[in-house]
């Protein structure tokens, strides 16, 4: 029996969902999970961690390595908690994605209907919205902005990422060395700046800037003359800044972003495009990070569509997916809590020239629940819910009200649960397509068409 901090040689097995590769040891083939490994690798490692079902180790060497593995292409490969599988092969990792989709759906689809992964059409420079936290040094007080080493809460200063487009490098160096108030410390609660945001469109040349700040709006006063100085001064250093934004999130939470949003200058959105469907994006609005990949993705949901069909866009955001699904609609219902989304969308239908639309504000369950007491039906049924996927009730009352639903997910544990549900109400997964729109990362987007038998 293995002990804590024995050393070992193992193989690694597979891949799993998640930052960690599989092995097993000894005759009871004991699971053992390794960081940064490949599938058939030989490891001397050190047993890190340890409890009944299984152990946590970390590499001391690489005794034989995958003909798969590469040098990661960032420097900050080790600092930063991002890009977890920088050490694989592009072609060889969407293989090992779609294994990994087939051993998680291995029991309720035939693996024949579980389809290759579409890769992205882009792996560098193709995330397009940017959330970096935001710290000082504690003598020289110099701005730090990033992302956080793996769980942990030190923060890697992120000068270069070659995962999103150059000009973010640019203008957060700008930020760090020209914003002129102070930044969070989250031991004591005090600082201002929390979170920088960049939301950047495919072209390159629109982007929204928004610093989310330790106050209340009506805090702001105190320290708005030197925001906007700021608001112009970076403007002017980068003509493409179309606004300026200030978030307000003056409580202890991990969350990114409070409920208020205020614009300091310039335009209220950017102008997003995928194929021929065009699209406004706020600010805070969710649109998909990586927009070369979410083309791709829309059209396996537009090719599930049959003609002339009813749809409810669920959890519609800003109407990315309804829209762009359009021609294969008779009318579209779109439900969304967000207000800010809500503006969107219906300015969205509209520079789409989409008449035969309704979109109804609150929660998507409490709508579900309505639309089943009403008896109201549709067609099919959209789900792209958050990655904790829909609540169980949801769940009960879309199955009442469709006899079809494309559910697009991006978690596909959660995704599985969702569908366990939905087969109690006798509804069979057609099949399942990922699409790769996190490259490098372990993260898998899904779709997924259920019909009721």
């Amino acid at each position: 029996m293995i002990k804590l901090n024995d050393i070992i040689n193992i193989k690694i097995e597979k891949l799993t969902y998640g930052k960690e590769a599989l092995a097993r040891f000894g005759e009871d083939n004991f699971v053992i999970f390794v960081k940064g490994a490949l599938p058939d690798e030989e490891l001397k490692v050190k047993i890190t961690s340890l409890n009944k079902k299984f152990a946590r180790a970390e590499i001391i060497e690489i005794l034989k390595p995958s003909p798969y593995r590469i040098k990661p292409f960032c420097p900050l490969y080790n600092a930063c908690g991002s890009c977890q599988n920088q050490i694989c092969d592009y072609d060889y990792l969407i293989e090992q994605k779609t294994l990994i989709l087939k051993d998680i759906f291995k029991n309720i689809i035939d693996e024949k209907l579980i389809y290759p992964i579409i890769k992205s059409p882009k792996t560098l420079n193709y995330r397009h919205k940017i959330q970096y936290c935001a710290r000082q040094t504690k003598n020289s007080k110099r701005i730090l902005l990033g992302y956080y080493k793996d769980n942990s809460h030190n923060l890697t200063n992120i000068k270069f990422c070659p995962t999103q487009p150059e000009i973010i490098n640019s203008m957060a160096q700008f930020i760090r060395e020209n914003f002129p108030l102070d930044c969070y410390d989250e031991k004591n609660h005090k600082g201002l700046l929390k979170n920088v945001l960049f939301r950047i469109n495919s072209s390159d040349n629109e982007i929204l800037l928004t610093l989310v700040l330790n106050l209340k709006q009506d805090e702001l006063i105190d320290f708005e003359s030197k925001i906007f100085k700021f608001s112009k001064k970076i403007s002017a250093q980068f003509k493409e800044l179309k606004g300026i934004f200030i978030n307000f999130n003056p409580h202890k939470t991990n969350n990114i972003l409070g409920k208020e949003t205020i614009k300091i200058l310039g335009e209220d959105y950017i102008k997003e495009q995928l194929k021929d469907k065009k699209y406004y994006i706020g600010a805070t609005s969710f649109f998909q990070i990586n927009p070369y990949a979410a083309e791709f993705l829309f059209d396996v949901v537009k090719n599930s569509i049959k003609n002339n069909s009813t749809i409810l866009d669920a959890y519609g955001g800003v109407g990315a997916i309804g829209i762009y699904v359009y021609e294969k609609t008779k009318k579209i219902t779109l439900v969304e809590e967000n207000d800010n989304a809500i503006l969107m969308a219906q300015k969205n239908f509209k520079l789409n020239n989409i008449e035969n639309y309704e979109i109804l504000k609150g929660d998507a369950k409490k709508h579900f629940i309505n639309f089943q007491k009403e008896n109201k039906k549709f067609d099919y049924v959209i789900l792209d819910p958050p990655r904790s996927g829909c609540e169980k009730e949801g769940l009960l009352a879309i199955s009442k009200v469709t006899d079809k639903i494309i559910y697009v997910s991006c978690n596909p544990q959660t995704l599985k649960r969702d569908i366990m549900e939905l087969e109690k109400e006798n509804f069979k997964p057609k099949f399942i397509q990922g699409v790769d729109l996190f490259p490098y990362t372990y993260h898998i987007e899904s779709v997924v068409l259920l019909e009721r038998e």
